[in-house]
């Protein structure tokens, strides 16, 4: 009986078929970046600046005067390299390919999947809109409406546009949306599957690798110290206990009294406060104080405006997710720019002594595994590994938020 394990192309094309049909939120993210990188030989370190969006300013009359272009750039990086690794048994040596399928590449397809969406799911942590009652779930359509309503709020197109919703969340979403006025076939098909499809003008997808976020210690009166300089991405603050250990945690969402939110687009205000985001985890030091590293900067002019006003010297922290180490999973509402991913083949090396194989899917934008099976003398194994290089971006956070209940 030929031994399956060596036929490194259709292991490597039946793996990658496994991670593919796994994937859920890598899907719902930006990937049209992969064919920078959608080469064979991608390696780590790879990377690409992305321009964020600017806004001119309008001219009243006819002389001419030009906008000043300031280019915000975010760098996507391919840094991270994911695998599953196995020894096989003399046993399963002889396996047939479907048996073999079934313990090993299906398994390894999967999990690599999932590890994907996760950290998908944890990119959340850099989003800092949100919506409701932090550690509270939405179960109502109004909770899930005033998401959308957030999102059209900050200008952000209305296309392309999803819930995704752990378990839990999206059996409370299928009552909530059951009242909508969508046609009896819809409703009927929502039913049969126990799950939202579409209402609200968004796709709706449930999600087991919904980020569960710990909140910082956030003991203390939190108070801005100094006003900040245009365009700050940190913050000076006083007035907390001291010597606390990760006072503030990343994906702490907080606001500052005075500090209104403004339209990115026309930078009129909005007339509700600006969320900002930790973007590191902070202690507090000997005397009280800390600086926290925020997103998005702190800017009260021109076409990158993204606060009404400066904070004023002492205003008030407050903060949104609720402080004291509280757990909690926020589903999320987002646009698929949101975030960028790049799944990259990375290079066939031949003659290392392993049988080896690339596969991408060129459908796919290029997204490959690779597979490598050797025999190791030193411990008398059989061993087979899978590999993929991915890099992960929140390329525009403001275009996706936290949900929890009104």
């Amino acid at each position: 009986m030929p031994n399956v394990f060596e036929d490194t192309a259709m292991v490597a094309a039946k793996t990658l078929d496994h991670f593919e049909n796994n994937l859920i939120l890598a899907k719902l993210v930006d990937r049209q970046w992969e064919s920078k990188f959608g080469i064979e030989g991608a390696k780590i370190g790879d990377q690409i600046d992305l321009r964020r969006h600017f806004n001119p300013t309008v001219r009243t009359g006819n002389v001419f005067t030009a906008s000043a272009i300031t280019d915000r750039l975010r760098r996507l990086t391919i840094d991270t390299p994911l695998g599953v690794d196995y020894e096989i048994s003399n046993a399963d040596m002889a396996l047939d390919f479907d048996r073999a399928e079934e313990r090993y590449f299906k398994p390894a397809g999967r999990r690599l999947a999932n590890e994907v969406d996760l950290r998908i799911g944890r990119l959340a942590r850099r989003v800092s809109n949100f919506i409701g009652t932090y550690n509270t779930a939405p179960s109502a359509l109004a909770d899930f409406s005033a998401a959308v309503a957030r999102l059209d709020d900050f200008g952000v197109e209305d296309d392309d546009r999803y819930f995704i919703l752990n378990p839990t969340t999206m059996d409370a979403a299928l009552v909530a949306t059951s009242t909508l006025q969508n046609d009896q076939d819809t409703i009927g098909k929502q039913y049969v599957k126990g799950k939202v499809k579409r209402a609200l003008n968004a796709d709706w997808h449930s999600s087991q690798n919904i980020e569960t976020h710990t909140t910082g210690a956030g003991v203390g009166t939190p108070l801005v110290n100094g006003v900040p300089a245009e365009g700050e991405t940190t913050l000076a603050v006083d007035g907390w206990s001291a010597s606390i250990v990760t006072i503030v945690r990343e994906g702490d969402i907080f606001t500052i009294a005075g500090v209104n939110a403004v339209n990115p687009i026309t930078g009129e205000d909005l007339g509700f406060l600006r969320q900002f985001v930790i973007t590191a985890d902070a202690d507090s030091t000997a005397a009280g104080g800390t600086t926290l590293a925020i997103d998005p900067e702190i800017r009260a002019g021109d076409g990158l405006r993204t606060v009404a006003a400066l904070p004023e010297d002492n205003a008030a922290l407050t903060f949104v997710t609720a402080l004291g180490s509280v757990v909690a999973r926020s589903p999320i509402y987002c646009n698929k720019n949101w975030a960028a991913l790049c799944i990259a083949p990375q290079p066939q090396e031949d003659g290392v002594g392993a049988k080896m194989k690339m596969v991408s899917d060129p459908d796919g934008g290029g997204i490959g595994i690779r597979y490598a099976f050797w025999w190791d003398g030193d411990s008398n194994t059989w061993k087979i590994r899978f590999d993929i290089l991915i890099g992960l971006l929140a390329q525009q956070p403001e275009f996706c938020l936290r949900l929890g209940a009104a």
